[in-house]
């Protein structure tokens, strides 16, 4: 698909490429997915942090996955979920329908989040031992 910007969206498309290191089309793309998935689930916002660009719920410090985890482990149960999380059960089921249309987006931050915490433990461990000597 080809397609023509203004100008000044050319200019600010480029402004923030450069911002995040990428080139223009790179970003353009990567905006355009998550416009599109935005539209489909207005509650989720994408943020950037350590583990890369990822799902949160918009207007709250919670990614997808982490709330993901959380249904998880109360059995599914949005509302013991919700409680949990100190969040509002329609924000645990926007959480809910985003895995449902993205399940392997949403795994692959659960896994990356928990090799980062074997990863941290394990160094937590030797610092440890290295102070038994």
């Amino acid at each position: 698909m080809n397609t023509r910007m203004t100008a000044r969206d050319k200019t600010e498309l480029e402004m923030a490429a450069a911002a995040r290191r990428l080139e223009p089309l790179v970003l353009a793309r990567v905006l355009l997915r998550e416009g599109i998935r935005r539209e489909r689930h207005p509650a989720i916002t994408f943020r950037d942090g350590g583990a890369g660009r990822r799902a949160a719920l918009e207007g709250h410090r919670l990614d997808v996955w982490q709330v993901m985890e959380t249904l998880w482990n109360s059995d599914g149960d949005v509302e013991q979920a919700a409680e949990y999380l100190g969040v509002r059960q329609a924000a645990v089921r926007a959480a809910l329908a985003y895995c449902a249309d993205y399940p392997d987006e949403v795994d692959a931050m659960v896994q990356h989040n928990r090799e980062t915490a074997d990863r941290a433990e394990a160094q937590f461990r030797r610092e440890r031992q290295a102070l038994r000597r």
